[in-house]
């Protein structure tokens, strides 16, 4: 994966092999791929995918251990009854389209049934799998969240999901959630036609609402209902922010965020606070469309989002291994130098709930006492951002700039980094146009917003320079563009905009409508002359909020 890259210098996406099956084949090729076959898979949901490279395949052995955070985390499937075992593991399929949109026509097939007439003695019964089977079974191989794809590494990944297929194995909220999900990228993908007759969804809120108020018997220490709980709660939420019930996934979240609050700090296990970290990037979205963002407290911040890289995502090494491959080495490399970069952009979040919790959707506002007590929180979150901005990763500014070259790491690691890292920074400068929008709306643009907006715009243009004709900016760009136009005077930037919005669409399903609300925006605030809150211009629009980030 890291042959025939472009000089990181050009900022061009490396050219990668077309599979890489073989055990030569460095990890590090699939610890961050970019997704952007599997984004056409999912429609607005989108938002955290990335454009794309190669088919991985990843089978995991019956007897492997995945570490998560040191955590061992071992698979239990030996030779079992499909249902029962989880298939082969697949990872996301990146820079592939599939042209006749049928998403699983490059999933592995199933096994070749014995020509009956060699074997008359054993006369063959063809056994049909069951809808939850099926399900499952698309979730083992393809379906990976789209939020996911850019602050997780696709090993992480491959660890949850083997975790996840197992309690879905043990647990039936789990199960039904899980089929929920994959049900509804399904159906989105193949059409309506294809979605299960079965209400896996009402199934799994069922479940949910038979645990009544308690997680667990006993919910401050650790136990595997918790554990499923907190699973459960994680895609359900999901599904609610696909389909835009906001006010449901918002009532799933704050589930989750008691669950936290009630129990030990210390009792949370390593794939708790994974998922604990997962809904934290869902109730970010869902707070910009009215959620409540109870997940987003800074106060919590520390200990749902500070990891330590030498223990992220694989555990510590064997140092008394001599057969350590380069691949090895450039994994662990990837770890150490992109996990700063994560916490960072997670830290951007709870502004986006900080911000978000001070607009007249969230608390009142008008009265001149109102206007004082926003306008001072405002002056708080604004010092905290200057201060995130102290703290970002010391390789964030050699990244942005185009400076990390070889000999220092691989083409490759460039290329992924200074893409990633380019993209936190654009949605580190959305929140400050976003704070002076919400917090100074009837004000001119302050010298920092009007820098902010300067950033954006030159963070956005490098990332397209960097991009094929064929491909476009991580789907992640989406908010910052947003942001972007909703300040934008010039025609022709305002054009520039939102093309670079509707050649998302492909990768993004609402970049189209999100095209038509910032225009609907632009239109308004030329003949208003003041700006108006992107909010209700998309209840004006289509009579619903969905969530941006």
């Amino acid at each position: 994966m890291l042959a025939a890259a472009a000089p990181s210098g050009s900022g061009r996406s490396p050219v990668l092999p077309s599979h890489a099956t073989d055990a030569s084949v460095s990890p590090a090729a699939s610890v961050f791929q970019p997704m952007q076959a599997v984004d056409e898979i999912f429609d607005y949901a989108s938002f955290m995918w990335d454009a794309g490279d190669a088919w991985q395949q990843v089978n995991s052995d019956p007897g492997q251990q995945t570490s998560l955070d040191g955590q061992v985390l071992r698979t239990q499937y030996g030779a079992q009854t499909l249902g029962a075992r989880p298939p082969a593991l697949i990872s996301s399929p990146p820079n592939l389209t599939f042209p006749d949109s049928t998403a699983m026509d490059d999933l592995p097939g199933p096994s070749p049934v014995p020509d009956a007439s060699s074997h008359p003695e054993q006369p063959v019964a063809l056994q049909t799998p069951t809808e939850d089977e099926r399900l499952l079974d698309y979730f083992s191989r393809v379906v990976v969240p789209p939020i996911l794809a850019e602050v997780e590494t696709q090993k992480k990944w491959l660890a949850i999901r083997q975790v996840v297929v197992d309690m879905a194995g043990a647990s039936q909220m789990v199960k039904w959630s899980v089929s929920a999900f994959s049900n509804l990228m399904l159906s989105r993908r193949e059409g309506s036609w294809l979605a299960s007759p079965v209400d896996h969804y009402e199934k799994a809120v069922a479940e949910v609402t038979a645990c009544g108020d308690e997680s667990s018997p006993g919910a401050d220490v650790h136990s595997s209902r918790r554990e499923h709980l907190l699973a459960t709660l994680f895609f359900l939420s999901y599904v609610d922010i696909l389909r835009g019930q906001i006010k449901a996934a918002d009532s799933f979240l704050k589930r989750a965020y008691g669950i936290f609050q009630q129990g030990d700090k210390s009792s949370f296990a390593a794939v708790e606070k994974q998922f604990l970290q997962w809904m934290r990037l869902l109730d970010a979205r869902a707070v910009s469309a009215g959620g409540q963002g109870l997940l987003l407290s800074k106060d919590d911040e520390l200990l749902l989002v500070e990891a330590s890289p030498a223990s992220f995502d694989g555990g510590v090494a064997d140092s008394s291994r001599e057969d350590l491959a380069d691949g090895d080495i450039e994994d662990v490399l990837f770890q150490v130098l992109y996990q700063p970069g994560i916490v960072f952009f997670q830290k951007v979040q709870s502004f986006m709930g900080r911000i978000s919790k001070i607009d007249p959707w969230h608390r009142s506002r008008g009265t001149v006492e109102d206007e004082t007590e926003v306008m001072n929180l405002g002056a708080s979150i604004a010092a905290d951002l200057r201060t995130l901005y102290e703290q970002r990763p010391p390789l964030m500014d050699y990244a942005v700039a185009g400076k990390l070259t070889e000999p220092h790491v691989s083409r490759h690691l460039a290329f992924v980094i200074t893409r990633a890292f380019r993209t936190y920074l654009a949605n580190y400068h959305a929140s400050k146009v976003h704070l002076h929008r919400v917090a100074y709306k009837s004000f001119p643009l302050t010298k920092e917003a009007i820098d902010a907006l300067a950033q954006i715009r030159r963070l956005a243009r490098l990332l397209v320079d960097s991009l094929d004709a064929d491909n476009s900016l991580p789907v992640n760009m989406l908010w910052p563009l947003l942001m972007l136009g909703s300040e934008e005077q010039d025609p022709q930037e305002r054009i520039w905009i939102n093309t670079q919005i509707l050649r998302m669409e492909r990768v993004a399903g609402n970049a189209k409508i999100t095209a038509q609300v910032l225009e609907e925006v632009q239109a308004r605030q030329d003949a208003e002359k003041v700006r108006v809150d992107i909010r209700s211009v998309m209840h004006a629009i289509f009579n619903s909020c969905f969530a941006i980030v």
